[in-house]
């Protein structure tokens, strides 16, 4: 974008314009307006402050994404994994004590503790 209006615009043709708009005083007086004009060019500079915050957000910015990039990656392993050990009716309870450890896990202490119903809705 800066390199677009580094250079000065290109001049407007009134004469087209006259051609083609009923009023050519108005065109005559704009075009004396826009020649009388010479409005100072405005350069907005960033101060050392400003500058810094936006390269932290910038920073902070790339951290997420590698995070999330890693949360993809560790879900689409899940995923995978999920998908081939997939449980149905042929599926037996030491397939997937083999698929599901912390599961099997989990499974047999509530058993030896004797809590039944742990996690039924009441």
């Amino acid at each position: 974008m800066a390199e677009k209006y580094s250079a000065p615009p290109t001049p407007i043709d009134f004469a087209s314009a006259k051609s083609s708009v009923r009023d050519k005083t108005l065109i005559d007086n704009l075009e004396a307006f826009y020649t009388s004009s010479s409005p100072d060019a405005e350069v907005y500079e960033w101060s050392a402050d400003e500058k810094a915050a936006k390269l932290e957000q910038i920073e902070e910015a790339k951290g997420r994404l590698a995070f999330t990039q890693e949360m993809i990656e560790e879900t689409d392993a899940e995923l995978d994994f999920m998908k081939t050990n997939r449980v149905g009716r042929d599926t037996s309870v030491s397939d997937m004590k083999e698929a599901y450890p912390d599961v099997a896990e989990e499974t047999e202490k509530e058993l030896e503790e004797r809590k039944w119903f742990k996690d039924a809705i009441q």
